[in-house]
């Protein structure tokens, strides 16, 4: 039995070597340099060195079908013929990728293929002659010049045959892990055409799709697939702004009014002394609820764990517990410019450039979409910055130009959107003196490894330099009459009860998973000149903290503080109203969680 499995695995490697290996390598070669960057291979970690053995399972499974496929073809010409496309194919994607890595820092994406969809002859013709005649490229022509080379030389040479029992069993032994892996992982690719939204294909790469997407073809597919849905989405989304913009809305607010959002990124509530953690990660936003200018809601939750749907859910007039999605309901910059304000958005997550991850595509394509600019954004960054407190002082200088000029505006709304602690945590904050506050000593968790407790002072540290980006953000309007609102997109889990660093995406979650990456910190603060201009909502803030709540009913709380009047508004989701009506705050939407609070 041993020796027909053997057989049954190795034989089809067997027969065609050189191709099992040149079609391992085309496959492979440009995701495991992109694996390495920048580091290098000295640079991996155990636990990076298991990913990428785990994601090259996936070549080596295809490359072995392939095989398969190649052994159970008898006529001679067909194989040839058959193999030669087989070469064509996987060489033109190995080009293809090793020309956007070299050139752009990027591999095959959705981002690079929308870009590809949207651009024009000229355009084409442009790209062409700047990009595929420099050094870069011609390294990568090079390579492909070898790879054929080689194809050709070693299959004129090999004469396949049947290897000898004690090859068979070698062969066998060596690739059987990466096969059984790389079989689970093709069919975690099958999948990819039957998922229907963002959030499937989303959860799909995170329920380990990622490593079946580091292979070129599988990339290719999971990228053409995933524009396609987004684009659907967007489309609805889109049509719903542009048709709330020829809506009526209006402001009641007779005096200046800077109505502030920022929108924070993984930051757990449970490693702030706000909500009762043991180390002072943030003394600015203590100072401020001290002093009486900063509330603290204590029961917030986020219906997603996932970045884009969080945030588009946020920008959005929808309410889930009414069974709407976001794409069905208007961004709520749309309403507040069309009733008189002026809208500027500050997002240090902006897609720009070719190396864009997948959710920053999914959530910049539809944020800064052509159609949407106009209608919903008076001015919007075009850089983004490794810290955030570089994105605040841009913004902070703009502010102070616009003043300095005369061309302040009476009535504003600025969405300022932060990199937080996002993963890795200890690449979001500077490594200089001040800002290394804590060190593995300052956790006090037996249970924890020196490496898990170093991760956690990372953490910890980047969540410090958040407050001081927060406060900056506090500095820049507390002359204002200002209100400012705080919401991280969703919490995360650092090692809080478990090993585990992150958010998972199981279908059903412990109490203890969706306590540490759902529920949120969520604050108001209140500059002095909008408390005494606005008692009657600072009363109203102030009742409302322990309130339950869910962030994607927040733009109606926004509409209420920035006194707007538009069919949109609803008072039973606004948590500051006497209509409020806390409903089931629904934990990943209704598209897979039945997990709710």
């Amino acid at each position: 039995m041993a020796r027909k499995i053997a057989g049954w695995i190795a034989g089809p490697i067997g027969g065609e070597l050189p191709f099992f290996c040149l079609m391992v390598f085309a496959l492979f070669f440009s995701h495991f340099l992109w694996s390495i960057t920048p580091g290098g291979v000295r640079g991996l970690s155990l636990m990076q060195w298991r990913n990428v053995g785990i994601a090259f399972s996936a070549p080596v499974f295809m490359a072995w079908g392939l095989c398969v496929l190649l052994h159970g073809c008898r006529r001679a010409g067909l194989r040839r013929s058959l193999k030669v496309l087989l070469y064509t194919l996987a060489s033109l994607l190995m080009l293809a990728d090793l020309l956007l890595l070299w050139g752009f820092g990027t591999l095959l994406s959705p981002w690079m293929l929308m870009l590809l969809a949207e651009t024009n002859g000229n355009e084409a013709c442009e790209f062409l002659t700047q990009n595929l005649l420099t050094a870069n490229s011609m390294k990568a022509y090079g390579l492909l010049l070898l790879y054929g080379l080689t194809a050709f030389a070693l299959e004129r040479r090999w004469r396949g045959g049947t290897l000898s029992l004690p090859r068979q069993s070698a062969v066998a032994v060596a690739v059987a892990p990466f096969l059984a892996v790389g079989a689970y992982l093709f069919l975690l690719t099958a999948r990819l055409p039957l998922l229907r939204t963002q959030y499937d294909f989303e959860a799909w790469h995170e329920r380990r799709g990622f490593y079946a997407k580091q292979c070129t073809p599988t990339n290719l597919l999971y990228s053409a697939l995933y524009l396609r849905v987004t684009r659907q989405d967007n489309a609805l989304a889109i049509r719903s702004s542009q048709q709330a913009f020829r809506q009526p809305a209006t402001c009641a607010e007779g005096d200046t009014l800077c109505v502030v959002l920022v929108i924070g990124e993984s930051f757990s509530k449970w490693h702030t002394p706000l909500y009762g953690y043991d180390l002072a990660t943030t003394p600015r936003l203590c100072a401020l609820r001290d002093s009486g200018n900063l509330f603290v809601f204590s029961d917030a939750v986020t219906p997603y764990n996932l970045t884009t749907f969080s945030v588009k859910n946020i920008l959005s007039t929808n309410s889930l517990a009414d069974g709407e999605p976001w794409h069905a309901r208007p961004a709520l910059p749309v309403i507040f410019k069309k009733a008189g304000f002026h809208v500027s958005v500050w997002d240090n997550q902006r897609p720009g450039g070719a190396d864009v991850s997948t959710y920053d595509y999914a959530l910049g394509s539809y944020m800064y979409a052509p159609q949407m600019l106009p209608i919903a954004y008076d001015e919007w960054n075009t850089s983004t910055y490794t810290y955030d407190g570089d994105l605040v002082e841009a913004q902070r200088q703009r502010l102070g130009q616009q003043q300095a000029s005369g061309h302040s505006h009476r009535l504003s709304l600025h969405i300022v959107h932060l990199m937080g602690q996002h993963s890795d945590a200890a690449c979001r904050f500077p490594h200089t003196e001040g800002m290394l506050a804590f060190g593995p000593e300052d956790i006090r968790r037996t249970d924890l490894s020196e490496t898990e407790r170093q991760a956690v002072a990372d953490y910890d540290n980047a969540t410090r330099y958040n407050d001081l980006v927060v406060g900056r953000i506090v500095d820049t309007f507390k002359e204002k009459p200002a209100v400012m609102l705080y919401v991280s997109d969703h919490g995360e889990e650092v090692y809080d009860y478990r090993h585990f660093l992150g958010r998972s995406h199981e279908h059903r979650k412990s109490r203890e998973a969706l306590r540490c990456q759902y529920e949120i910190p969520f604050l108001v603060w209140c500059s002095d000149r909008y408390m005494e201009a606005h008692p009657g909502q600072v009363e109203a803030i102030r009742k409302a903290q322990e309130k339950p709540l869910s962030a994607d009913d927040l733009a109606h709380t926004l509409f209420s503080l920035a006194a707007i009047a538009t069919p949109y508004y609803q008072s039973r989701h606004d948590v500051l109203s006497h209509d409020y009506v806390p409903g089931p705050r629904i934990v990943g939407g209704s598209t897979g969680y039945d997990n709710c609070y």
